[in-house]
């Protein structure tokens, strides 16, 4: 093999290699970090890249999802919700009058959600937190759905994310995430029946799968057993303080602060609630 060929052969190795890390599986292989950098790096172009369609997050998102609901004034969680997707989805429904509380790690990219729902004036009804989705700070059983979209073959632990997420979701209450198809991700995917299993696991029962994008499914399930519906709530009051673990949060002017061991949380001036910079 002549030495140009096998410089470009090299190239090409390197260059799909680099693609396949930082581009297909968005830095998962390389750690948490990494990750978070690339999403933040393309945080301000990820919805042109994305290229949703808001008649079809109507057809498959919301309106299915509340149909599954016995009223129309959830407490919902949305774990790595990114420019704000689902919430956006959800405020869009012309029936919608619960509460929802985006959780996401990137900075920039929740930066862009709360620009959006500032944008189409959804305040009062959404809360976005910059917070790891994998260390929810919520006491057990305090949302009547949780949902977690194409995010969890990105996440460090998917397995110990989705016990965070089942753990927060009250019993009875409606579970929506996905599952990625048609990609190599070693260790990372999952068969359908791989999934329903881990999930019976975890305490969701009629576990479904819906045909949805070229690349993923949806996943509908509930969380075993009944408890009381929750509805919406001042989202301070479900959120449990991030020190402490009690439920004594105030929502002050410029930040959220806990009045049992004063932990303040910050409010960015975005109005995102800023967990990681909580002292």
């Amino acid at each position: 093999m002549s030495p140009l060929v096998t410089a470009v052969a090299l190239i090409f190795i390197v260059g799909f290699a680099a693609w396949w890390l930082l581009i297909d599986t968005e830095g998962v292989y390389l750690g948490k970090r990494v990750v978070i950098w690339l999403y933040d790096v393309y945080a301000s172009r990820y919805d042109n890249i994305k290229q949703y369609d808001d008649v079809e997050e109507h057809l498959y998102l919301a309106q299915p999802l509340l149909a599954k609901l016995p009223a129309t004034d959830p407490m919902v969680l949305d774990v790595a919700t990114g420019t704000g997707r689902l919430p956006l989805a959800l405020c869009q429904h012309a029936r919608f009058e619960g509460h929802i509380i985006g959780v996401e790690l990137s900075r920039k990219m929740i930066a862009q959600a709360a620009e959006k729902i500032a944008n189409e004036h959804f305040d009062e009804y959404v809360t976005l937190l910059w917070a790891d989705g994998t260390a929810l700070p919520f006491p057990d059983d305090s949302f009547d759905v949780v949902t977690c979209m194409e995010a969890l073959e990105f996440m460090p632990e998917p397995k110990a994310a989705l016990d965070e997420i089942i753990r927060v979701l009250r019993s009875g209450g409606l579970l929506l995430t996905t599952r990625r198809i048609n990609a190599y991700m070693p260790s990372r995917l999952w068969e359908e029946q791989e999934m329903a299993d881990m999930l019976a696991e975890r305490g969701i029962v009629g576990a479904t799968f819906q045909a949805w994008h070229t690349d993923y499914e949806l996943v509908w399930g509930q969380k075993a057993g009944q408890s009381t519906y929750i509805g919406a709530m001042p989202p301070h009051e479900v959120m449990h303080c991030p020190r402490c673990h009690q439920q004594a949060i105030l929502d002050e002017d410029s930040a959220w602060r806990c009045s049992n061991c004063n932990l303040t949380i910050p409010r960015g001036t975005d109005g995102v609630i800023e967990v990681m910079r909580a002292k």
